[in-house]
Formats: C-alpha cells, structure tokens, sequence
C-alpha cells in the first residue's frame, strides 16, 4: 500500500509548539550539512552534479529513517510512530480492519475529551496509518463490543456512579490511534537526535 494518510492528532498545545520547534531545528541542521563540501555541485559537470544531487537525497532519506533528522512534522511523526508501534511489538501485520471498525478519521468508542488544547495535522504514509489503525483495533476490539454493549443498556445521560465506572473501566482497555499519535510525538521530543551534531 502507498499514499499518505492525513491524521489529526490533538494534544497540549505546549507539545504540539515543542514538536514544532523541533522540526525547525531539523530544517536548520539540514541546511548546515547540505553546506558540506562533499554536497557541492557548482561548476560540476551535469552527470557529476546528477550523482551527487542522488546522493544527498539517499543520504536525507537514510538520516531521516534513523531519526537522525527529524526536520519536518511528518517526518517527525512519521519516525515516532514507527517507535511506539516496535515498543508496543505492534510492527506486523495485522487482520485487515472490519467494517465495524471506526472510520478512518472517526471518534473511537471510549475516546476521553481530555480538552486538549493543541493539535498537529500529519502526513503519514498510508501503510502506517493503516497499521497503526489495525492494531489498535486488535487490541481493543473486545472493550470496543462491551463498550457498545454497555451504550445499548445505558442509552441517553447516565447518572450511576456503578454504571460509570463500568464504562471508564471498559474505555481503560481501548487504545485508539490517538493515544499512538499523542505517544508517538512524546517519543520524538523525548529522544536525543543522534549522529550529527
């Protein structure tokens, strides 16, 4: 599968300014090392300039597959989920998602307003985004039933304190992507860029 997927993901706005900031600071080291000698094509002739143009973009490509170079939000992102779905031994294959599963871009049964403040809009490629999704609802599909389950006997406003816990306990066991966003951007701000100072 190719293509991108375009998420957003709310959060504090104070992380979402830190992501920012840190996607900055990627654009500018990668304008500091593509001042490197090794990167200069002027008065090259074309075939030549052609190579190393090539090379540059292998090299951006293998910094930025590293996370050695985090310099756009995407990327960032992008670097981030790949993380969290290795930590939570989410990186394989999943059964393809059902069609009770929640749309693309829809709100997931048990998803909390924790009034975020912030939010980032991502370019993610689609097999991630599709993964990602895919585990998630693996993994949550069971609290997912008992959570509509719990809706159908619990229709309208609910006042019962017995009730409500039963709910909160149930929503405890669903990770919806935005948890995976949300971690994935705390994991990019949390971890050191390596390599290249």
């Amino acid at each position: 599968m190719s293509g991108i997927t375009t998420v957003t993901v709310k959060l504090d706005k104070d992380v979402a300014a830190a992501a920012r900031d840190r996607a900055h600071d990627g654009k500018l080291q990668r304008v500091v090392l593509s001042a490197e000698d090794r990167w200069f094509t002027h008065g090259l002739p074309r075939e030549e300039a052609a190579r190393i143009r090539a090379a540059w973009r292998a090299e951006v490509e293998r910094l930025r597959t590293t996370g050695e170079l985090l310099d756009t939000l995407d990327v960032l992102a992008a670097f981030g989920v790949r993380a969290e779905l290795r930590a939570r031994g989410w990186d394989h294959d999943w059964p393809p998602l059902p069609p009770e599963a929640p749309a693309e871009n829809g709100r997931w049964p048990g998803s909390r307003d924790k009034r975020f403040t912030g939010s980032l809009t991502l370019r993610l490629p689609a097999e991630l985004a599709t993964r990602t999704r895919a585990g998630c609802w693996d993994v949550s599909k069971a609290a997912v039933a008992e959570l509509r389950r719990w809706r159908d006997r619990n229709p309208g406003t609910v006042r019962d304190v017995a009730e409500l816990h039963l709910y909160e306990q149930h929503a405890a066991n669903i990770t919806t992507p935005g948890d995976i966003w949300r971690a994935a951007i705390r994991h990019t701000l949390t971890t050191t860029p390596s390599g290249i100072n």
